[in-house]
């Protein structure tokens, strides 16, 4: 299989990585950048249509605003040389946004191309990102699919088909799995900052979120592994968070305490009466 990739980010060039007995060329934003990248993943610095003529697979690996856009151009451009031996029939067009349907790539399938979806639900802070054990959601037409579920398999990860019309619910679940995690852990540490300095403030809750990651990390079910106040049934703590902290802080904390008092209801660490008495403290505010 002979792979390229359309986008030098930190995307891109994890794939690059961890195929790199497969990839043949990689593009970034400007010719620089694709010089840039050619040395490091040393492959040639090809044009987008030397690129597609080396390939049969290639990741659009630009962000979900340019992916359209990169399909619209590609067509543009092998069209523009009106050569009839250029085609993208035997090609195989793979975007890796988590939140988009096959929408965006239709001008490649109308010239012929397969078209499909590999979203590994991974967060990429690094340019050399792991993949292997990653789960990765597919999808496209009949080739695609095979096609990604092959490269999956390359990578060492574990894929599974989510279609077009489930997309935004399966990328809202991975945003508060990761983005709104680390949005909780911002307040906590505004709120510590009260006693410590910014950065000792999350040096001091560090050990807390790090042993609560190693909680969920030993579980199949996360909820088993909830404490604190609401797994108790504490309603007096939880009256006194809700009167000393600052206002803008109440409607999430009590929106998470809702949530958090159901969790305990299923966990069974908690009656009924406490699970209403919580519901309606923080309901209240």
């Amino acid at each position: 299989m002979k792979i390229g990739i359309i986008g030098g980010g930190k995307v891109g060039q994890s794939l690059a990585s961890a195929l790199a007995n497969d990839i043949v060329g990689i593009i970034g934003s400007s010719p620089k950048t694709t010089t840039q990248l050619a040395q490091q993943f040393q492959t040639p610095p090809y044009t987008q249509v030397e690129l597609l003529q080396q390939s049969d697979v290639i990741f659009l690996t630009v962000p979900d605003r340019l992916i359209g856009a990169v399909a619209t151009a590609v067509t543009s451009n092998l069209t523009a040389l009106n050569q009839p031996s250029l085609t993208l029939t035997g090609k195989t067009f793979l975007h890796c946004s988590g939140s988009l349907g096959l929408e965006p790539l239709e001008p490649l399938t109308k010239l012929g191309a397969a078209t499909g979806s590999l979203h590994p639900l991974q967060t990429f802070a690094h340019t050399h990102t792991p993949l292997s054990g990653v789960y990765m959601a597919i999808d496209g037409d009949s080739t695609a699919l095979s096609i990604a579920q092959s490269i999956v398999t390359r990578l060492g990860g574990q894929a599974f088909h989510v279609p077009p019309e489930e997309r935004a619910i399966y990328h809202a679940a991975a945003c508060i799995c990761s983005n709104y995690t680390v949005t909780l852990q911002a307040l906590a540490q505004q709120l510590i900052s009260h006693w410590l300095p910014s950065n000792a403030a999350w040096q001091a809750l560090l050990p807390l979120f790090q042993g609560t990651v190693q909680n969920v990390s030993h579980t199949t079910e996360p909820r088993t592994v909830l404490t604190g106040p609401i797994a108790r049934g504490d309603v007096a703590t939880i009256k006194q968070h809700l009167a000393t902290l600052p206002s803008e802080y109440l409607p999430s904390y009590c929106s998470l305490g809702r949530l958090t008092t159901q969790l305990a209801l299923q966990n069974g660490t908690i009656s009924m009466a406490q699970a209403k008495e919580l519901r309606e403290l923080l309901t209240k505010e």
